[in-house]
């Protein structure tokens, strides 16, 4: 009964992270799809002042943001982080 119950929760936390990696990729495609459009329009109207930079510096940071809860912190940080804190209170 313990092993089938730890194996769902292992088994939830998977998919759980499996849909941030996807949700991730998502969010890349988006980006490098909509970026070049951005230059594209900013040359084509408006070449004389390149405010494209400030588009793609705008997006970059959320995309930065978006890679480092998925891949850095993610629920073994906060897993650990959590240890950590009991460990303290002991």
């Amino acid at each position: 009964m313990e092993n089938n119950l730890e194996n769902e929760i292992r088994y939830s936390r998977a998919k759980k992270r499996v849909e941030k990696i996807i949700s991730f990729y998502w969010h890349l495609v988006v980006y490098f799809s909509i970026v070049p459009c951005v230059i594209f329009i900013n040359l084509k109207f408006t070449p004389e002042f390149h405010w494209f930079w400030y588009s793609i510096v705008c997006s970059t940071v959320p995309l930065f943001i978006h890679a480092l809860k998925v891949f850095v912190y993610n629920d073994n940080w906060e897993e650990r982080k959590i240890q950590k804190i009991l460990k303290k209170e002991k």
